[in-house]
């Protein structure tokens, strides 16, 4: 125990070979989260609106305040304005008179096409209201029964996809790098006459990686929780649930580092593999809602199985399969671990 505990504290000191690799790789989902989340669609969108001088028109407004999800925020926030009819930043909505009907014109600025869909659908969506209440006992009655307790932000979804994705790339990105490295270096030359057991140095290896893994997590959870106000249920499950991921990716990235021997090439195996399979893995939303064929690859990845296992502890409803996904996690870590070790024993001990 004591000799695997140096070989642990040896592999933290590696830490100052490549200090700009560690620093991205553990806080790169992180920056990545916080940019985003500046971009990413909010639920509530400022709407101006001429100041109506008509009963219809501030019918047209509270109609625009009931358009909302039951158990969340509004869609919209009517900010009343006395529009002179010149330039408009984004858009005013504005109520005429058009062959003796009141019309609610929509005037656009400088704003994107995206733009234009959600807040066009907002005035819809107040239009349909105020068309619903006149038909009175011929209205459509539509009854809403909320799967979740609470409304989440999209913000908190895209926050929970990245825990994988962070995990992975920590593991991923400095086990590729220091495994290369030893090549680079000649210090494989060590590992090679070492009477260590190679279970010990693969071990240890892991370890760190795993660890670092499981910070990189940790900050992005605290980060998660500090924007958006929404924490998991219990941390300790959320890293249980990641810890695979950090195997899974740690083992690839040594697995690349003992294939290729090179820095690059070794890096940008973690870097194409993180990303790719998160973004394939339900990294911009659940897999269910994006068709079949997407559905069937994304179950090939890690990301997907872990995001739907970090699922309840976020939303508090339960999706997919937990115990087949876990098992998932759990075969592949060890079939990647025990492909590492053969890996390592043919690259290094093997050409002593």
């Amino acid at each position: 125990m004591d000799r695997f505990r140096l070989l642990v504290l040896s592999e933290f000191r590696l830490f100052r070979t490549a200090i700009p690799i560690h620093v991205v790789a553990i806080l790169q989902p992180t920056v990545m989260y916080v940019l985003m989340a500046v971009i990413l669609v909010q639920p509530t969108f400022d709407m101006e609106v001429d100041r109506p001088t008509t009963p219809e028109g501030w019918a047209l407004v509270r109609a625009m305040e009931e358009v909302g999800s039951p158990i969340g925020d509004p869609y919209i926030q009517p900010v009343l304005v006395n529009w002179d009819g010149g330039p408009v930043s984004r858009q005013v909505v504005v109520v005429e008179a058009k062959r003796d009907r009141p019309v609610a014109v929509q005037v656009y600025g400088l704003i994107d096409s995206n733009l234009v869909k959600n807040f066009r659908n907002r005035l819809t969506a107040a239009a349909l209201r105020l068309w619903n209440s006149e038909l009175g006992d011929r209205a459509v009655l539509v009854e809403e029964h909320p799967w979740l307790p609470r409304d989440v932000p999209y913000k908190v979804y895209f926050g929970m996809a990245l825990l994988p994705l962070s995990a992975f790339v920590a593991a991923a990105f400095t086990g590729s790098i220091l495994m290369a490295q030893e090549f680079e270096l000649q210090t494989i030359l060590e590992y090679r006459l070492s009477p260590v057991a190679v279970s010990l140095i693969l071990g240890a290896r892991l370890t760190r990686l795993v660890l670092s893994a499981l910070i990189a997590v940790v900050i992005l959870i605290l980060v998660i929780g500090l924007v958006t106000g929404f924490w998991p249920r219990a941390v300790g499950s959320v890293l249980l649930i990641l810890l695979p991921v950090a195997v899974i990716a740690g083992c690839m990235g040594v697995l690349a580092g003992l294939l290729f021997r090179r820095s690059i090439p070794a890096f940008l195996v973690g870097l194409v593999s993180g990303f790719a399979g998160w973004v394939l893995g339900s990294g911009f939303g659940l897999a269910a809602g994006f068709g079949q064929a997407y559905q069937w690859v994304s179950r090939l990845t890690p990301f997907a199985h872990a995001t739907e296992l970090l699922f309840p502890y976020y939303f508090g409803a339960s999706i997919g399969r937990p115990l087949f996904s876990a098992l998932f996690l759990a075969t592949l870590s060890l079939a990647l671990l025990a492909l590492t070790a053969l890996a390592y024993r043919r690259r290094v001990t093997a050409e002593v």
